[in-house]
């Protein structure tokens, strides 16, 4: 069996979309639909429901999704190993880092880790939440780290992961100041005038995150969307330079609060509690990627399951 139609299967899963699936996997779409029916044809049932809009997978196929994707990273990370006692070289480990926590974050936090493990051999891919969680499934990295709040725990459920707190933060809406120091636009706004609003790009974490909040929120938000980006960075220098409100990591703003560069533009209950999370598959890593996550788990023993 091609491994190819793992791959062509996983990708449909996760797009829901033929056409999308193919351009994904640079296959015209007629013949991405044939690889699909052959593994279909091998597995003995159908897996993708093409009835349903959008498409959605049979319960066979739910299934199969965690066996393949298991499978997959299986062998990659079975192949790295194999090939480091060949070559007598230690694996590097992988993270998929969320954009914003991979400069502000992970620097600091794996030089921690350092002092107790020694040098490791390291290698990081820096995306958006979503494509960091792809690379997680598809066994790219070996761990990810990203933003986490309890509204995105059904986002997860499907996923055979486990995971474990780093450490917390908080998204605060924050303006730039006026001259009295008092917000230049302020949250919720009102129906008659909406706040002009710096928005997470869809895949950002953070963007999620925001979502649920305003779903569940009893008071109405009043933004009028402006700006759409993935990172944070980028919605920091633009609510510095007066473009409107963004939602920004309290620990990436800290500074910019101390001097008043930055106010900010709600109450409290427009502040949204997060964690920084550590996620890795169920399966076996390779050892070397096993010990660090044996190290983290002395000084953080909480591992929460998502499957």
């Amino acid at each position: 069996m091609d491994l190819k139609l793992f791959e062509d299967f996983i990708t449909l899963a996760e797009t829901h979309s033929f056409s999308r699936a193919a351009e994904r996997r640079n296959s015209a779409q007629s013949a991405f639909s044939r690889r699909i029916q052959s593994l279909e044809r091998w597995v003995g049932t159908a897996l993708v429901d093409r009835r349903s809009t959008p498409l959605q997978l049979t319960a066979a196929g739910e299934a199969f999704q965690e066996i393949a994707e298991d499978m997959l990273r299986g062998i990659r990370h079975g192949r790295e190993e194999v090939l480091s006692i060949a070559t007598q070289t230690t694996t590097a480990i992988s993270f998929a880092v969320t954009h914003s926590l991979s400069l502000n974050f992970f620097p600091h936090w794996i030089k921690e880790i350092e002092r107790k493990s020694g040098p490791l051999s390291l290698r990081l891919l820096s995306h958006d939440g979503e494509k960091c969680r792809e690379a997680l499934s598809h066994g790219d990295c070996h761990f990810m780290i990203c933003h986490f709040d309890d509204r995105m725990k059904e986002d997860f459920k499907s996923s055979r992961l486990k995971s474990l707190s780093l450490g917390r933060d908080k998204l605060i809406p924050v303006s730039a100041p006026m001259a009295d120091r008092s917000p230049l636009v302020k949250v919720p706004g009102t129906r008659d005038s909406r706040t002009p609003y710096l928005s997470y790009a869809h895949g950002s974490f953070m963007g999620r995150s925001l979502d649920l909040f305003f779903q569940e929120s009893r008071q109405p938000a009043y933004l009028q969307p402006c700006f759409e980006t993935s990172l944070a960075e980028c919605v920091k220098a633009m609510v510095i330079e007066g473009h409107g409100v963004g939602w920004l990591p309290e620990t990436l703003i800290r500074h910019e609060l101390e001097t008043g560069r930055l106010v900010r533009a709600g109450e409290p209950e427009w502040e949204i509690e997060f964690e920084v999370r550590a996620f890795r598959p169920l399966t076996r890593l390779p050892k070397a990627a096993e010990r660090l996550w044996n190290l983290i788990i002395q000084d953080i023993p909480s591992v929460t399951n998502f499957f």
